[in-house]
Parts: structure tokens; sequence; C-alpha cells
């Protein structure tokens, strides 16, 4: 065996070696699994803007309202706006609602003099949307709801029937919200004293047979029959008002319970425009007014953000609250529990209807009565009324 001294290898032999060591190097890396391509470097997160846009506003907004601690709310009548005071209570701990319940007649003039007198006792109104309500944000009384409402969630066109910007009901699009829609109940009967089919259109209110024995909301007055007023002026002309309210001896009335007990009671056979679901439900929740029953009658009813309409007062002792309120009641959570509780119907497309018989069918058209256009004609009505029952 020939005498092996690595330190004396002959060139020959190195490049054998280094041959034989690259063949081999070759040969593994062949067989040797393929290395997965390194990884692109990972995108940047996205930046939290979307929750800077509002929703850190709206954090800071309940922490303002908590520490208000109170807000003070008028709706109509009726308990059932109780339970949906309770429901904003709910979501918000901590505050407290001062909650009266009056019809725009009575708020009206109530809020006014307190006003004229230096008093801001008020946040927040839940109301028709009439001439007597105007009147309150003509002489500077209301704050410019635009400025208040700033969630994404009540600002997204998409959630709202006919678009959010049709909730503005004055041309300004300044004062009020109408969130929700409805359509009016204007006549109702005793149906112990109407037989089914008795009554189904405007012209069975002219029968002699029922002079006499039907109720109504003075016209006069400017509440909410004002509108029906009107609705039938355009179909019948001015001489309607004639000869329904004064031909046919129909007794004005200006208290929605008390002409809704009447009804009840069985004292009228029909009521025009006085008839509040809600004053009526407090009824039926003591086991009474079954027998009360709604027409359904064209030429009569419109389209109306009935009587929640929302805005808030200028000079409000509990801003924060105030606004927090509004926005709240915009939101799908907000109108939900509202709509369950005040029995009216959202604007907003992912709130389904809670009163069926009001929900507005897009086939039939109805006037809007809120409609900045419609006041004139309101004013129009109004002067007409006085003229004529006077």
């Amino acid at each position: 065996m020939p005498n092996f001294d690595s330190t004396k290898l002959s060139r020959r032999s190195l490049l054998a070696q280094a041959g034989t060591t690259a063949l081999g190097a070759g040969l593994l890396a062949a067989c040797a699994p393929v290395a997965a391509p390194a990884a692109p470097p990972a995108a940047p997160a996205p930046p939290a803007a979307t929750r800077a846009s509002w929703e850190n506003e709206w954090d800071s907004l309940v922490i303002a309202a908590k520490r208000e601690g109170k807000l003070a709310l008028i709706t109509y009548l009726g308990e059932n706006f109780r339970e949906a005071v309770k429901g904003f209570e709910t979501a918000f701990p901590g505050i407290t609602v001062e909650h009266t319940g009056l019809n725009s007649g009575q708020w009206v003039p109530r809020v006014q003099r307190e006003r004229d007198a230096g008093l801001y006792n008020f946040d927040v109104m839940t109301s028709t949307w009439a001439i007597v309500p105007r009147a309150i944000a003509e002489k500077g009384g209301m704050a410019p709801i635009k400025q208040i409402l700033f969630r994404g969630d009540v600002l997204d066109d998409k959630v709202w029937l006919g678009g959010f910007e049709r909730g503005f009901l004055d041309k300004n699009e300044k004062w009020v919200y109408a969130g929700f829609i409805d359509r009016s109940e204007a006549v109702w009967i005793n149906s112990d004293l109407v037989k089914e089919g008795e009554i189904t259109k405007v012209e069975d209110l002219l029968d002699p047979k029922w002079k006499g024995k039907m109720i109504s909301l003075d016209p006069r007055s400017q509440g909410g029959v004002i509108v029906n007023a009107t609705v039938l002026r355009h179909a019948y002309g001015s001489d309607i008002i004639k000869r329904l309210w004064k031909d046919q001896e129909v007794v004005l009335m200006r208290d929605h319970r008390q002409m809704t007990e009447h009804l009840i009671r069985g004292r009228y056979a029909v009521g025009i425009g006085g008839v509040l679901r809600p004053v009526l439900q407090d009824f039926l929740n003591e086991g009474l007014g079954r027998n009360v029953k709604r027409v359904d009658m064209d030429n009569v009813d419109a389209v109306t953000g009935g009587v929640n309409i929302v805005g808030a007062f200028d000079r409000a002792p509990h801003p924060a609250a105030a606004k927090l309120f509004i926005n709240w009641l915009l939101t799908k959570e907000g109108a939900t529990i509202w709509s369950k509780h005040a029995l009216t119907n959202s604007r907003r497309v992912d709130v389904p209807p809670m009163v069926a018989h009001t929900a507005v069918d897009p086939s039939r058209k109805f006037p809007q009565a809120d409609a900045a256009d419609f006041t004139a004609e309101l004013a129009k009505t109004q002067e007409l009324t006085q003229a004529m029952l006077n």
C-alpha cells in the first residue's frame, strides 16, 4: 500500500480531489429539496381613521352627557312614550330623563312663556311639526339640528327611505328631523254603532244619518286635524270644510284623551283627526277601546313624521345629553326601541315596520304633510276653518 502523506499532495491530486468534491456537492444540491421563496414583507396595518372620524367623538359625548346626568324631554301624550324613554335610560345608565307628555297645542305656549321669562327648561322635543311648533323655531327657540347629527351610521344615505336629506322638513334643512314616517289615521268609528262597510269614503261622512253623531279635533286649533282638512280641501274644494264640520254638526274638541273616551263609550259614532294610537293604547291596556276601529280612507289621510319629529331647543340646559339622545334616536338601535314603544315606523330601511297598519305603502300616493311646501297650505286651511266654523 503506498504511503499516503496529506502534506505532499500533487497538483493533479488536488485538482482531482476538488473535482470529486464539486461533483458530490452538485449531486447533493440536485437531490436536496427546493427551498420555498421568501415571503414578501407584510403590508402595514391600515390606520384606525374610521374610528377617529366619529366614534371617538361619540365616546366623549357619552361621558359628557353622563356628567350632566339629565335630559329634559317633551314627547306627545301616551304612556307608551314613557316606555320608549326607558329605552334611552337603559342604554345610558346614569342619565335620568325628565319626561313631559304634552300635545303641541299645550307645550308650545308653555315653552314660549318660559322663554320669554328667561327660563330654558327643556332640551329636546319629539312632536308634530305643524304651524304651532314652527313658531318656536321662527322666534329662535330651536337649535340647528344639522350641527347636532354626526354619527356615521346616522348620516349614511343608504339606510334611509328616500335618502337622509328627506328627513329635513323646513326649507333651510335646519330645525328638525323626521326619522319616522307613518300614514295618518284620520277617521275612526265605534264599531258598536257603525256597521262594517257602512263608512268607507268621504261621501259617507256627508250622509245626514251621521249628523250630530261625529266628533272631531277642532281644526281651528292648529292641531293635527288641520292636515286632514287640508288634504280634504285639495280633493273636494274649500266648501268641504263647511259641508263636513258645520253642516254635519260635528262636535269640536281640543283634548285627544277626552275625545277618544267619548268615542269608546259610544257618545259619538265617528271620530275625525283626534284619536292618537298611543292614547288609545292607554285605554286598551285597561281593557277598553276594542270597539274603536280605524277606517282606511283616501283623500283624508297623509304621510307624516307624526308626533315623533325631533328637534333640540336653543340654550338647552343639558346640551350634551340632548345631542346624545337625538343621535341615538336615529340609530338602528334607538329607532327600533322608539318605534316599538311609541307605536311608529322608522324611515330607516334596516328597522322593520312596527305598526303594520300605518306603514307607508309605496304604491299609494299620499301628500307629505310635514314638507315645507305644505306649510302655506296649512295656513290657508286654518284661515278657512276660522272663517267658516266661528
